[in-house]
């Protein structure tokens, strides 16, 4: 939906990792926030969402002959084999039911070589934090907060479904992917003050304007910048397409994989 809430660091994050002139596609792409980002870089975008009103809103957002927006059905992505350099998806895959069958679909349409961008909540030691679970998971506590605080819609929409809003660990993502990728790249970002300020803008005090969520937008963005490795509250990683690699081969080049070091841009931010 498109007020639902956004953290740009993602898309800056994706921008930095995307190959220059690259043919993008983009999944989920919701109001289009991320799109603007991947758009400075990419030779073209084409961006896709289950959601016909936020695709109205991004087609406003993004005005872009390098941008296409195209509604699908959350099943079978509607491109032809080796369509695309790269495949973003951003904040998508915990809310997807077989995310091994999406999996599949994005390695489909990569070219061999192309690059896979994901990111997701993480299983670490702070996912307690999460909103979306806090029905099931403390329903004394959601009681309080539905009482005292103008809970948002997305919010109460998820907890009344009873569907979990699953965090990842890397190595969830890497058996996803295993036998089609190969693990290059993942940070750890964001901990206590990034899930405090979710919470906040998921439960605003009553009374309180933009003023209060921008606040929220901008503590959540300062401590996207660090790295707090299992203490982080969100996971990002980067795949690359392998031509015919043997499983083995991949398993182990993914237990390989590095923790990205924070760059210069991302400290002076």
């Amino acid at each position: 939906m498109p007020g639902l809430p956004v953290p740009l660091d993602r898309g800056r994050l994706a921008q930095r990792w995307l190959p220059e002139k690259a043919e993008l596609l983009d999944i989920g792409c919701g109001a289009g926030y991320h799109v603007r980002h991947l758009a400075r870089k990419a030779k073209r975008v084409v961006a896709i969402d289950t959601d016909r009103v936020a695709l109205k809103v991004a087609r406003r957002r993004v005005r872009s002959s390098r941008v296409t927006f195209l509604h699908y059905d959350g099943a079978r992505l509607p491109f032809a084999d080796g369509s695309f350099d790269a495949v973003t998806l951003l904040d998508v895959l915990e809310h997807v039911p077989h995310p091994a069958e999406l999996v599949q679909e994005i390695s489909r349409v990569l070219r061999p070589g192309g690059v896979w961008t994901v990111s997701v909540p993480y299983r670490g030691l702070v996912r307690w934090l999460s909103p979306e679970n806090m029905a099931s998971d403390y329903p004394r506590c959601f009681r309080v907060f539905n009482a005292l605080a103008r809970v948002r819609f997305w919010v109460r929409g998820h907890n009344a479904t009873g569907a979990r809003h699953h965090h990842f660990a890397a190595r969830e993502l890497i058996e996803l992917a295993a036998g089609e990728f190969v693990a290059e790249r993942r940070v750890r970002r964001g901990s206590l003050l990034y899930a405090a300020a979710y919470l906040g803008l998921c439960f605003p005090p009553p009374l309180v304007g933009r003023a209060w969520a921008s606040l929220c937008y901008a503590a959540m963005a300062l401590d996207y910048q660090i790295a707090y490795g299992p203490l982080a509250y969100n996971l990002a990683m980067q795949f690359r397409k392998l031509p015919a690699a043997p499983a083995e081969l991949a398993i182990e080049l993914d237990a390989r994989a590095p923790e990205q070091p924070q760059t210069r841009s991302a400290r002076a931010a």
